[in-house]
Parts: structure tokens; C-alpha cells; sequence
């Protein structure tokens, strides 16, 4: 059976001023005003259940009632039968209750330098998620948490300049839970490709732990970077993605930059039953 995954952000609003965030800097007043209202979201996902997906993904940004808004998602989808996952900040998790958690399968939080100006504030962030949620009595045992791992120049340099700081902050997550690493899409945005390769090429040889072709599985690679390193093909070929933004377009997935539009339950519906054309010469995935 073909894995199916319908996948939505469902709004454009962040606090965040991330470098490289299409949120800071390509989103427009009418962008914002071309959002898709919550019944069209909410038709969305009754309608990708019946195409037969089957798990449920979900961008949650950090502002004012975005928990409130990913929730209703959450638990609707869930309501159906689908899996569940969302991925969004550590500072979010404070706001989270106990239905929230019972609902949801996978949390995936971003990790790197724009977020955390280091790996002690990321542990001490964590440390006040950790007591904000046992405060609510709220049990997160049967739930996967990935860290997304953003190799920016960064978070090589946290790496390079405090490695036990590293190690204990990342190695020290403990499978099934998992570390994701993750490159700018496309390489050029790095100072040169030839520099990213280099750092990469280092992180291999000298801190095996933490490479994502080891024995610990915990560690993995995202689409994009294990294309690159020949460890897999386009999963678009061994499952079907369907992902949704604010305004209704679609895309075959995050990576890929074709979009075609879902604007309307109509027009969503035939993409959602035969896919979307997988356009390999514009692919964030191929490209370097």
C-alpha cells in the first residue's frame, strides 16, 4: 500500500525573523490576504482522508492563537484515523495540553543558531518545556520528537568550538526519538558549495557519532541531503505527498517549488487523488 501524507500550513503569521524564512522576506500583503479560511483547511483534510491518506502533517508558527488554530487540525484529523505530526519551535511547547498530546504522533522542533543563540540555551529551553508539561501532568512518553538539525555555518561552528556541549546536547537525545539533519535548499546559499561539502566532509571524519549514515538510528537526513549523498532516491517515488500552503496552492512537496492550485475543494480533489508531477529539474532535492 502506497504511503500517503497530506501536509498544510495553514498560515503565513510568524514572530520569528528567521534568515532565509520565506516568511521574512517573500510574503506579501496580498499573500496574506489570499489566505484559506479554517472550513477550507478543514474540507481539505475530510477530503484527503477519502483520497486515502493517511497521515496528517502540520506547520504550527509561533504568534498569538496558532495553538488553538493547529489544534482543531490535529484533533479533527486524528478524528479521522490519520496519523499526525507538526512540526514547530521548542517555545511553543509550553502551550500545549494534555488532548493536544494525546493526539498527536510526531513533534518535530527546528534546532539551530537563529533560534537558540547557543546549545546551552537550547538545553535550557528544553529544561522549561520539560517542568512546564509535567507541571500539567501531561504524559509525552508514547510521543516521537524529531530535532530538526539545520547545518547553518553556525551551528558547524557550535559543533567545532564546544563539542561536549554538542554531544551532550544532541547525542544526548535517545532513540526512538530522532535528530534530522538538514541543509539550505539550494547549497548556494551557503558561502560556497565547495565550502559546505568541506564542513560536511569534516563532520564525518572527525564526529562519527553524529553522522546520519551510522549504526544509531536516531540520527537521519532529510530529502534533500540524502539525495545528494546517494543514500536514497525521491521518496516522491515510494509515496504520494500532497503539501498545502496558506493560500491553497499546492506542491508535490516542501522541496519542490512548482506549485498548482488547490484553491478550491474542486480543484484540490484531482491532485489529491493523482498527484502532482514530480519536477526533478527545479527540485530543492536535486538541485545542489
Amino acid at each position: 500500500m502506497t504511503k500517503k501524507v497530506y501536509s498544510i500550513a495553514p498560515s503565513f503569521d510568524c514572530q520569528l525573523s528567521c534568515e532565509g524564512c520565506y516568511l521574512t522576506t517573500d510574503v506579501t500583503k496580498e499573500m496574506r490576504s489570499a489566505v484559506k479560511s479554517e472550513t477550507y483547511f478543514m474540507r481539505s483534510i475530510e477530503s484527503a482522508k477519502a483520497a486515502g491518506y493517511t497521515e496528517f502533517a502540520i506547520t504550527w508558527n509561533p504568534f498569538p492563537g496558532a495553538f488553538e488554530e493547529t489544534k482543531k487540525y490535529i484533533l479533527y484529523a486524528k478524528s479521522l484515523g490519520m496519523e499526525t505530526s507538526v512540526t514547530t519551535v521548542l517555545s511553543c511547547l509550553p502551550e500545549v495540553d494534555a488532548e493536544f498530546i494525546d493526539n498527536i504522533d510526531v513533534i518535530t522542533i527546528s534546532v539551530d543558531d537563529m533560534r537558540f543563540k547557543d546549545l546551552y540555551q537550547f538545553q535550557q529551553a528544553r529544561g522549561v518545556v520539560e517542568h512546564s508539561l509535567e507541571a500539567k501532568n501531561i504524559d509525552t512518553s508514547k510521543i516521537v520528537f524529531n530535532y530538526n538539525l539545520l547545518w547553518t555555518p553556525g551551528v558547524f561552528k557550535w559543533l567545532y568550538e564546544d563539542t561536549d556541549t554538542f554531544k551532550d546536547a544532541i547525542d544526548g537525545i535517545e532513540y526512538p526519538n530522532t535528530v534530522q539533519h538538514l541543509i539550505y535548499k539550494p547549497l548556494s546559499i551557503y558561502e560556497s558549495e565547495e565550502w559546505f561539502w568541506q564542513n560536511y566532509q569534516r563532520v564525518f571524519v572527525e564526529y562519527p557519532w553524529v553522522n546520519i549514515a551510522g549504526d544509531d538510528k536516531k540520527f537521519i537526513g532529510d530529502i534533500a541531503l540524502n539525495n545528494l549523498l546517494g543514500i536514497n532516491r525521491c521518496p516522491g517515488e515510494d509515496y504520494q505527498m500532497i503539501d498545502v500552503d496558506p493560500m491553497g496552492f499546492i506542491r508535490r512537496c516542501p522541496e519542490n517549488p512548482d506549485a498548482y492550485d488547490g484553491t478550491t475543494i474542486s480543484k484540490l480533489v484531482p491532485f489529491l487523488v493523482s498527484g502532482t508531477p514530480c519536477q526533478t529539474n527545479s527540485c530543492n532535492c536535486i538541485r545542489n
